[in-house]
């Protein structure tokens, strides 16, 4: 089921220009008949390949409901009394850019860092390191030959070159090498090509060096400057997590929140440290980190500190990095000898949890025994989270690692850990380990699968967060197909896409109701996917709710109800031209499109990227705010007559 070339055609049932929005109005369609075409939009032709496999027809009848019936109604949706909002999770899309030293491209001219600041990570050619790396379990046994031959590219440099790089500079020295006409080597460039990126990081971990005070008292460490970031709808959101805290330490009695920093999910959880701590600080939070990560939770269930670092190097592939972050080190060797009790402590005394973003499957690795079984930190946060005493923020990948069901005894929801839309239309949903990038080149993917293959963990991942499956990123990637198919593939019916720089607010106060109260806030969406029954592998179907900034929802296992922000109308002067771009799920071209939708005098509209036809269709008013903000309710289907 591979692309071929693209046509699009865009089609509808459209209300007559007298007659807006504000009338009611009812369309049916089904199986055996076409939608009535009283007007098209203009048709649009953008090329991909050509192969040799059959478009789908278009003026073939789409897939529809038996019973399709769609009326709009012009009333705004009244909210009903819900209790006061006492967030118990906050999750974020990812993206967030913040200004600090290492990242002076997100700055105002004017930020500033002190002396202390870290600018650069700054490596060496030091001969002992090299020797390290020659004899590093770094590559595959079919590899060998490669990490050979970086050694003696690396030590031909170092014959030359003296001192201390920027990463910059030693990649340039790297890739300029020609190829030495004696041996039989790679030139640097080809060489650099031909290493995966988990084999560069490895290789930067042995060059990369401590950064100190020209004195050498005192590490310099990445700082932050939130008040000259240039998206300040980062900084925000970061200062909404904190008054969320505030208001957990405010019902213990403090006036300062406890915010307890997991950078778990990282794969060097070292080096994000000092940045997230100083982001804390100036958004007004009392803030520690804690060192958990999958190594120390090695470590303690085999009762053996002295072996971290190796199980560092086992668990995450990065290396040395007890020697760039000593003091960090230290600390976590500290804490791995005062045993478990003492992580428990810091998760019972703070207000509020961040894990930073990473990957999944360390995050869960950090938080859960090697039988799945979760430790007693993980059982501490849940308490914790149903006391109500925790406000539980995650960002990016760390949010999908909050799914499932487990701890909240409810049936299995899965946890997404790799893929993109277009392999997941073409390959489906694997319930197997994510490939790492790069392991095609190291012909080392899982079950032989592609780096874009479509997995996930049957059994979810921290199951903190028991009201669906969870993705971030979500419209900047156009991630909405790679949801659907999971939902379909593991029969899950609730599916939450947050975008970047946004974050969606979580009351679980009712849960003994099963219902939760939603609220959104930041510049993107979150997307509510629920899987229709009438869904099948062949014909995906979901209702596909749009909330933005300010927007409540009534989350219920029957089915949610969306409340439009109160500075937002229903749409009713519905003119816009229908817009679309191809591919659909590249990029936000399906967010643009679907907003396209709801602005437009159109009811529905489908895209034809062959074998596929994705068809949108109105089930509600559209509602917008002054500032181009969205809500609404749309039929999403993705249709495969193959």
């Amino acid at each position: 089921m591979r692309l071929s070339c693209l046509s699009v055609l865009l089609f509808s049932t459209l209300l007559s220009a007298e007659q807006p929005l504000s009338t009611p109005v009812q369309v049916v369609t089904s199986a055996a008949e076409p939608i009535p075409e009283t007007r098209s939009a203009e048709t649009t032709q953008t090329s991909l390949p050509e192969t040799d496999e059959a478009s789908n027809s278009l003026n073939a009848p789409l897939p529809a409901l038996a019973t399709e019936p769609l009326v709009l109604p012009i009333s705004k949706p009244e909210l009903p009394m819900l209790p006061a909002a006492d967030y118990d999770v906050m999750l974020l899309g990812g993206g967030m850019p913040i200004c600090s030293s290492l990242a002076p491209a997100h700055c105002a001219e004017e930020a500033s860092f002190s002396a202390l600041a870290k600018t650069q990570l700054r490596y060496a050619l030091d001969p002992s390191q090299l020797q390290l790396l020659a004899a590093a379990p770094i590559f595959s046994s079919e590899r060998q030959v490669l990490q050979q031959q970086v050694v003696a590219l690396l030590s031909l440099l170092q014959t030359t070159f003296n001192g201390e790089f920027t990463a910059t500079e030693l990649t340039t020295l790297w890739r300029a090498l020609p190829a030495q006409p004696e041996s039989d080597a790679l030139s640097g460039e080809a060489l650099w090509q031909a290493l995966s990126e988990r084999e560069h990081k490895a290789i930067l971990d042995y060059l990369e060096v401590a950064t100190f005070s020209a004195d050498r008292q005192y590490r310099l460490t990445e700082q932050a400057d939130l008040a000259n970031s240039l998206d300040q709808q980062a900084v925000a959101l970061y200062q909404q997590l904190v008054s969320l805290a505030t208001a957990k330490a405010t019902s213990k009695g403090r006036s300062q929140a406890k915010v307890l920093l997991i950078t778990a999910a990282a794969s060097d959880p070292f080096a994000s440290v000092d940045l997230y701590l100083d982001i804390f600080r100036q958004a007004g939070a009392e803030v520690a980190w804690l060192p958990l990560n999958a190594a120390l939770t090695q470590a303690l269930s085999s009762k053996n500190c002295a072996a971290l670092a190796d199980a560092f190097a086992e668990q995450h592939a990065r290396y040395r990095r007890e020697q760039v972050y000593a003091d960090r080190f230290a600390y976590q060797q500290q804490l791995c000898q005062k045993g478990e009790n003492e992580l428990i402590k810091h998760i019972q005394q703070a207000d509020a949890l961040f894990f930073s973003d990473g990957d999944v499957t360390l995050l869960t690795a950090a938080l859960r025994q090697a039988d799945g079984t979760a430790t007693a930190a993980l059982n501490a946060i849940l308490a914790a989270l149903q006391q109500n005493s925790l406000l539980l923020a995650a960002s990016n990948n760390a949010a999908a690692a909050l799914s499932g069901g487990q701890l909240f005894a409810t049936a299995p929801i899965p946890m997404l850990s790799s893929g993109d839309s277009y392999h997941a239309l073409q390959y489906g949903a694997k319930a197997a380990a994510a490939p790492w990038q790069g392991c095609q080149k190291e012909q080392r993917c899982p079950n032989n699968s592609s780096e874009r293959q479509l997995t996930y963990a049957t059994d979810g991942g921290l199951g903190l967060f028991p009201l669906g499956i969870v993705d971030t990123q979500f419209a900047e990637r156009g991630r909405q197909a790679r949801l659907l198919v999971l939902q379909q593939a593991s029969q899950s019916r609730f599916g939450f896409g947050i975008d970047e720089n946004t974050a969606l607010l979580v009351d679980l106060g009712q849960w003994s109701e099963a219902k939760a109260q939603l609220t959104v806030v930041g510049s993107g969406d979150v997307t509510l996917s629920v899987l229709q029954p009438e869904s099948t592998p062949n014909v995906l179907l979901a209702s596909h709710y749009l909330l933005s900034a300010g927007d409540t929802m009534l989350w219920q296992t029957t089915e949610p109800q969306l409340f439009p922000a109160n500075d937002k109308m229903a749409l009713t002067q519905l003119a816009e031209p229908l817009r679309s771009k191809s591919p659909i799920f590249t990029r936000s071209h399906f967010r643009e499109f679907s907003r396209s939708l709801c602005r437009s005098n159109l009811i529905s509209a489908s895209i034809s990227e062959p074998p596929y036809t994705i068809k949108l269709t109105k089930q509600d008013n559209c509602y917008q705010a002054e500032t181009g903000k969205l809500s609404y309710r749309q039929l999403f289907r993705i249709i495969n007559p193959d």
